[in-house]
């Protein structure tokens, strides 16, 4: 592992009157950005530190104090483990039409299998998530690696519909992790300021392995046959699992067993890189504001130059300790199965609601697209081949580009504006400004999609309303998600689990009725009515723009309850 100290961390715990200044009148309402005055006889000076939330531990074992490179090492793994698995279930699409003959089968049992397999995603995120909230998050990553490698040999040596629904169902348990875990795993490395853009990368593969595997499957399919697409997926998959086992280490990490120091970080210093982390060009590391000088009543020893981390609390682990599949959490007290069935305590909280809901409407858009994509275009007036249909996915990749710098990189650069502007506090809700035209956008190319292609047009309008889609998936989640968690900071875990069962089962219960739903009212008829929902379900994000805080407040107990802080 790739780890350095950080030079020169200002420890700002004991303090006087700082305490004070970070304490907010709300959960989630946080000292983000900390102005100083300095004065070395000159004119004095308004300068910005950027406080670190959650403040980094003095342990060489914590995740937050990893290298830049160590980090962006360690998230590639995951991330490239994350694409596979979502490619390994979202390839299909090109080969429904010869399924259809060879498998002696439907659309709809094609359908009622896209369901089975969002729905036991679903109920895979209800059970293992646990297991990497109290034991440690590599145990999911192997369960759902052999899941999923299980289920493509079932797809590898389909002769019936049986068959497909098996591989669906295995590998849909399997990629449970992908949707849960890995966020857990991000926001081990993550802090508040590169929420956005841990979360936008995240957004970012997952459209991916939903849209680019469809791409190159439409050719494999054409060239060679749809059984390559089954071993080239179990070659590469395969060989990311043995990765992420043999070089991803554990990240979880017990902070509240250890001391921990708020540090701030000089913002004039910070490297202009995606993240905004706040590190030199140098350095992969935090380059901590050195010239700290008193100011505001503050003794001249609290912010002296000389302050330093105290020494570590525990030594580094060895490879193998790093590797292990059992860590216990000693912040996490409760029994497993209470984990299981807590998640949906959360639903009197407001702004964990929301987010299953976002995320479960996004769900909703998703299987409208590759459910519909081989019905539409592979009839006439299209009459597309498998290679063609696949081409239908670019736009998606492209409107899944643009979202993923909106969700990400461009709300985090945002909502530190936003903070100095409310001198240096930052409030959740100001992520939802970026949230601001995605209605719009989600409603707008569901129309243009299923309307447009319904109507056998050109297919350039349908390819629009695909990127508007893209643009809408890409950049729902990173705000979205982002929102309920600073929202609630100390319940962050369980936030991901309850949005992503959600997410995952309202998927499948969508895909269930979608065909028959078209069958009945039409493509164009169904279309309006799922873009009016989404329209609807999305423009919700506007009272808790307005009234967020407010709602916050008057859930801090409920809040603390839940995260155990109450008496």
């Amino acid at each position: 592992m790739v780890w350095r100290t950080r030079p020169l961390i200002t420890s700002i715990a004991n303090i006087p009157n700082m305490r004070d200044d970070l304490a907010m009148d709300a959960p989630g309402t946080v000292k983000l950005i900390r102005n100083k005055t300095i004065d070395d006889g000159e004119p004095s000076t308004e300068q910005s530190c950027l406080v670190l939330i959650p403040p980094p531990t003095n342990s060489p074992n914590d995740p937050l104090n990893w290298s830049r490179v160590y980090k962006l090492w360690f998230t590639s793994i995951l991330l490239l483990w994350a694409f596979l698995s979502n490619a390994s279930i979202a390839w299909t699409s090109p080969a429904w039409a010869i399924w259809t003959e060879s498998l002696n089968t439907t659309y709809v049992l094609l359908n009622y299998g896209m369901a089975l397999l969002l729905l036991t995603c679903g109920f895979g995120v209800m059970l293992l998530q646990p297991l990497a909230i109290k034991y440690g998050r590599r145990l999911p990553y192997l369960i759902g690696s052999v899941l999923i490698l299980a289920g493509l040999a079932f797809g590898l040596n389909m002769t019936s519909i049986n068959f497909f629904f098996a591989y669906m169902i295995l590998s849909g348990f399997g990629s449970a992790p992908s949707y849960s875990t890995i966020v857990t795993s991000l926001l081990d490395v993550a802090f508040l300021h590169e929420k956005g853009f841990y979360l936008g990368l995240y957004a970012l593969v997952v459209a991916l392995g939903n849209f680019l595997p469809p791409l190159a499957a439409g050719y494999i399919t054409d060239s060679q046959g749809w059984e390559w697409c089954f071993r080239y997926l179990l070659i590469f998959f395969g060989i990311s699992s043995l990765v992420v086992m043999f070089a991803a280490e554990e990240s979880s990490f017990a902070r509240k067993a250890y001391t921990t120091s708020q540090s701030i970080i000089s913002e004039s210093a910070r490297h202009q890189g995606p993240d905004g982390a706040g590190v030199s060009s140098q350095s992969p590391d935090a380059k901590i504001n050195a010239d700290l000088k008193p100011s505001n009543g503050i003794p001249s020893h609290a912010l002296s130059d000389t302050t330093s981390r105290p020494p570590p609390l525990d030594s580094r682990l060895t490879y193998f300790q790093k590797l292990t599949l059992y860590r216990p959490d000693a912040d996490i007290p409760v029994g497993y199965w209470r984990l299981v069935f807590s998640m949906f305590e959360l639903i009197v909280l407001p702004a964990a609601s929301w987010v299953s809901l976002q995320l479960g409407i996004s769900s909703f858009v998703v299987s409208l697209v590759l459910t519909t994509q081989a019905s539409f275009f592979s009839l006439p007036p299209y009459n597309f081949k498998p290679s063609q249909l696949g081409l239908m996915y670019i736009p998606l990749l492209i409107g899944n580009l643009l979202g993923s710098f909106w969700g990400g990189y461009f709300t985090d650069w945002m909502i530190l504006r936003l903070a100095r502007r409310n001198d240096g506090v930052h409030e959740p809700e100001n992520r939802l400004w970026a949230y601001v035209p995605l209605p719009f956008v989600a409603a707008g190319g569901t129309l243009l999609y299923g309307v447009g292609a319904d109507a056998g047009l050109h297919w350039t309008l349908p390819c629009l309303g695909l990127i508007l889609i893209g643009f809408y998936l890409s950049a729902s989640l990173p705000v979205a998600l982002g929102y309920a968690l600073e929202s609630y900071p100390e319940i962050e875990n369980e936030i991901v689990q309850l949005s992503n069962f959600t997410r995952n089962v309202l998927g499948g219960a969508v895909t269930f009725c979608i065909q028959p739903w078209i069958d009945h009212n039409g493509g164009r008829d169904t279309t309006i009515i799922i873009s009016v929902l989404v329209l609807v379900v999305n423009l919700t994000s506007i009272p808790f723009q307005i009234w967020g805080k407010t709602i916050r407040v008057r859930t801090t107990p409920a809040y603390y309850r839940l995260s155990g802080k109450s008496d």
